[in-house]
């Protein structure tokens, strides 16, 4: 008898995460001799807060948000303290005509200045008054805080996506083990009916060693059904981030997400405003606009004020009590107007705005791509829905046509083979409608990613949608 068990498979993403976080099976402290009981929410919540590509979204809006305390603190004044000793080796001289020399009563035309010792040190302060640049600095990095938050967003919707992936292929090879195992009992029990019948007389040595080989050739399919169950579980317990020895307890099937297959919506949702790829184009447009405006506002004069408090001295010893000490005090305001630079502002602007035109195609490209991605998501779910209904009429004949032919052979009225048969129509009929399930599930999961609308209220970032200007 040949079974269709499809064997689970890994997802690309799980590759990535085991070989550049080696150690990512740490992080969740549970007891080996523990089991760890999942709900597609539980799962979910424990790989939002262990997961490391989480991790590295969040701490990148933590480094974001220091670039933006750096801009601010341009608007601080900014105080500096210098001092400096230095010894004349040679005094430097001043020179003199030969009148004044004359007057001087001496014949030499240069005379010594300063001291051997000289002291210096000051404290300055500065502070911009206006300065356009600055200011428009500062909204770049409030749009920058934006795009780090809806990466952060980004990488938990993927993540949401792959967990859910991950967590309905578990589901599917627990359900596919068990129709295996009962496929295996059911053949188990029909050969022990079949061998008390050929004790008695009532069935023919050819049914005994049949239903024996049929009972040898589903146990090697059960035991590709328990190995896909350990695949698939380890699969998942990478993305959790919990170690590979915990064992993992499911409280849920692929049936009990009835109501979600059920709720199917009527129409593919045309609002694309929460795709996180087209959010991310918008928050690009926005840095553009800002760096168009950063671009002009270097036409814009700076102005600032600062003060230079200064302490000097000189002698010819060290002496320090008997120095005398000139304490000048310069305080004043800067202004800086640009007059002409080459045209280089003028062609920074034109650039700025062919990248505002390449964005602006790139969006259209992009938001056709999502539509499209929607449809099929949308397609595919319709399709398994209406797997779900034929493979469910399939399982309830299929199993009324196995009793049937259970009692006819009993009876003597059928073969084993009509009960083989019947056996084989049932046990592909229930894996048929458990791949159904699945296929609805992981295309559901795949049309809310697509959507950005398959964020539970745990999973948001605190403050994004005011942070992002977006709902």
């Amino acid at each position: 008898m040949k079974i269709m068990f499809r064997k689970v498979t890994l997802l690309p993403v799980i590759v990535a995460v085991v070989f550049v976080f080696p150690g990512a099976g740490t992080a969740q402290e549970v007891s080996v001799d523990d089991t760890l009981h999942l709900t597609l929410d539980k799962a979910l919540e424990i790989a939002l807060s262990e997961n490391p590509l989480i991790k590295v979204a969040d701490k990148e809006i933590e480094k974001v948000d220091y670039s933006r305390k750096e801009a601010w603190a341009g608007l601080i004044p900014s105080i500096s303290a210098e001092g400096s000793y230095s010894r004349n080796v040679k005094k430097p001289v001043l020179f003199l005509s030969e009148d004044m020399a004359g007057g001087l009563g001496g014949g030499s035309s240069t005379i010594e200045i300063g001291s051997d010792n000289s002291y210096s040190a000051a404290i300055s302060a500065a502070m911009p008054l206006f300065n356009m640049s600055l200011f428009k600095s500062i909204q770049m990095t409030d749009v920058e805080m934006k795009s780090a938050l809806e990466s952060a967003r980004q990488s938990r919707i993927n993540m949401i996506n792959e967990v859910k992936k991950a967590y309905y292929n578990c589901l599917l090879a627990n359900d596919s083990y068990n129709v295996m195992f009962r496929s295996l009992q059911n053949a188990r029990e029909n050969y022990e009916n079949i061998r008390r019948m050929f004790d008695q007389g009532a069935a023919a040595e050819y049914d005994v060693i049949r239903s024996e080989v049929q009972v040898r050739n589903l146990e090697p399919s059960l035991t590709e059904a328990k190995n896909g169950r350990k695949v698939s579980a380890l699969m998942l317990k990478i993305l959790l981030g919990i170690d590979s020895d915990i064992p993992l307890g499911f409280d849920e099937n692929l049936e009990a997400f009835k109501e979600l297959i059920e709720g199917m919506p009527s129409a593919p949702d045309q609002d694309l405003s929460n795709n996180s790829d087209i959010r991310q184009l918008d928050i690009q447009k926005l840095q553009l606009d800002k760096q168009f405006e950063l671009t002009r506002a270097q036409r814009f004069p700076t102005l600032s004020a600062f003060i230079n408090y200064q302490f000097q001295t000189q002698a010819n010893h060290f002496r320090f009590d008997d120095y005398q000490w000139a304490t000048p005090i310069v305080a004043g305001l800067q202004l800086q107007i640009p007059i002409f630079s080459g045209f280089s502002k003028r062609y920074q602007e034109k650039q700025v705005e062919v990248s505002m035109e390449q964005l602006k195609y790139q969006r259209e490209n992009v938001e056709r791509q999502v539509s499209v991605s929607v449809l099929n998501a949308y397609s595919s779910m319709e399709a398994a829905a209406q797997k779900i209904e034929s493979a469910r009429v399939a399982v309830r004949q299929a199993g009324r046509g196995y009793e049937i032919s259970q009692a006819r052979y009993q009876t003597g009225a059928g073969t084993l083979l009509e009960l083989n048969d019947a056996e084989v129509a049932l046990t592909q009929a229930r894996l048929n409608l458990n791949q159904a399930r699945f296929d609805f599930l992981t295309a559901r999961a795949e049309y809310e990613k697509t959507l950005g609308t398959n964020l539970p209220e745990f999973a948001e970032l605190p403050g994004s949608s005011e942070e992002t200007g977006m709902e």
